[in-house]
C-alpha cells in the first residue's frame, strides 16, 4: 500500500541532497581545504538517501526508507553507547601517557582534560536539568533556558569537532601530482639550539618530497629565533638538511617568522613567483590547520605531515582545533550567541505552552 508523501517533498529533499553531495565532492576534488566539505557530503548523502527512500515508499515499498532510518538510529545509538565511552577511555589513557613521556604543560594535558570533561559531562547536564514538572516562575524558566543553552552549545562544538576530524581525514587522503617549485618546512622550536626529533621528522618528510620530483624543488626551512633560542630555527633546520647530504643551493633558510602564518608568509616571499605551487611539510596533527592557513593566504599549496607518536597526537590535535576556533573567534562567538538567543526563545514558547496545556 503506497504512502502519501507529497511529491514536492520527495523531490525537494532529493534535490537538496543531490546538490549538497555534488557541491561537497566538487569542493573536495578542487581544493579540500574547508571544514564545510564533510558537512556538505554527509548531509547530501543523508538527504538523498531519505528522498530515495520516500520515493520507494510512495510506490508501495517502504523497506528502503525503513532501512535508512534503522541505520541512522543504529549509528546514533552505537556512537553514544560504545563510541562515547571508548573515546573517554582513549583520551584518558593518551593524556596520562603523554604526561608521563613528555613535558607537563597545558598543551600536553588537553587530552586528559578532554577525557575528564567528557566523563563528567553527563552528570553536569543532569545537575543543570530542570525538574520534569514545568512552572512559570522566573527561577524555573532561567534554569530551563540555561540547561537548553548548555546542551545546544555542547552539541554545536561536538558537531564542529566531528566536521574538523572528517575534513582532516579527507584532506590526508588527497594526493599531489603537480611538481612544486619549493617545499616549505614549518618550524616547531629548537632544544639547546639543535633540531629535536619532532622537527627532524618534518625535515625528513621534506627530503622525501624533494626526492619524488625530477626538478628537486628547493627546500625552504622556515623559523625565526625565539627568546630562548641561541640561533634562528631556519638556520638550524638548514644545517640539519646539509648534514643529510642536500646540496647547499637547494636549501634556503627563512629566519624572520614567529608563528605558522608568518612561516608561510615570509617563505612565500622567497619564491620566484608568489603563485608558484608549493608543498608544505609539517607534523601530521598540524596538516589541516596549516592547509586552512595556506588557503587564507591564497597559496597554491598542498600540506603533508610527518608521523607523530600516537600518544602525542590527541592533545596536539585538540590544540589544533582550539587554534582553528581562535582563528575564527568572531564566528564562534556569534554562533554561541545565536544558540543562547534560540534557547531563551524556545523557553519562552515551550514552557508556557506545556503549562497551559497541562492546566
Amino acid at each position: 500500500m503506497p504512502t502519501d508523501i507529497a511529491p514536492a517533498i520527495v523531490i525537494g529533499v532529493s534535490a537538496v541532497g543531490a546538490i549538497l553531495l555534488v557541491a561537497g565532492i566538487y569542493i573536495l576534488i578542487r581544493d579540500g581545504r574547508r571544514i564545510a566539505t564533510p558537512i556538505y557530503i554527509t548531509m547530501g548523502i543523508g538527504l538523498l538517501a531519505i528522498g530515495i527512500g520516500m520515493l520507494f515508499s510512495n510506490f508501495g515499498d517502504p523497506f528502503p526508507l525503513l532501512v535508512i532510518l534503522v541505520v541512522a538510529v543504529s549509528i546514533f545509538l552505537l556512537g553514544n553507547v560504545l563510541g562515547y565511552p571508548a573515546l573517554v577511555i582513549f583520551l584518558l589513557y593518551a593524556g596520562l601517557t603523554i604526561l608521563r613521556r613528555e613535558s607537563r604543560s597545558l598543551g600536553n594535558a588537553l587530552a586528559l582534560l578532554a577525557g575528564i570533561g567528557l566523563l563528567l559531562l553527563p552528570s553536569i547536564l543532569q545537575r543543570l536539568a530542570p525538574s520534569d514538572t514545568m512552572r512559570l516562575d522566573a527561577a524555573y524558566m532561567a534554569k530551563f533556558a540555561l540547561h537548553l543553552s548548555v546542551v545546544l552549545i555542547v552539541l554545536y562544538f561536538g558537531f564542529i569537532f566531528a566536521a574538523f576530524i572528517a575534513a582532516f581525514v579527507l584532506y590526508r587522503w588527497r594526493r599531489y601530482r603537480t611538481e612544486p617549485e619549493a617545499v616549505i618546512v614549518l618550524g616547531s622550536g629548537l632544544i639547546n639550539g639543535e633540531v629535536p626529533p619532532l622537527l627532524a621528522a618534518r625535515l625528513d618528510k621534506s627530503l622525501e618530497v624533494q626526492k619524488k620530483f625530477s626538478n628537486h624543488p628547493v627546500i625552504i626551512t622556515s623559523g625565526g629565533q625565539g627568546s630562548d633560542e641561541p640561533r634562528p630555527e631556519g638556520e638550524a633546520m638548514r644545517d640539519y638538511l646539509l648534514s643529510k647530504g642536500v646540496e647547499p643551493a637547494r636549501v634556503v633558510a627563512e629566519t624572520e617568522s614567529r608563528n605558522t602564518e608568518e612561516n608561510l608568509h615570509f617563505s612565500r616571499k622567497l619564491l620566484t613567483d608568489p603563485s608558484d605551487q608549493v608543498v608544505v611539510a609539517t607534523s601530521s596533527y598540524h596538516v589541516f590547520r596549516a592547509a586552512l592557513l595556506t588557503r587564507t593566504l591564497g597559496m597554491r599549496a598542498h600540506v603533508v605531515g610527518a608521523r607523530t607518536a600516537w600518544y602525542y597526537f590527541p592533545s596536539a590535535l585538540l590544540r589544533e582545533f582550539v587554534g582553528i576556533i581562535r582563528d575564527r573567534l568572531w564566528f564562534t562567538v556569534l554562533s554561541v550567541a545565536v544558540l543562547i538567543v534560540f534557547a531563551i526563545s524556545c523557553t519562552a514558547v515551550i514552557v508556557p505552552a506545556v503549562v497551559y496545556a497541562a492546566g
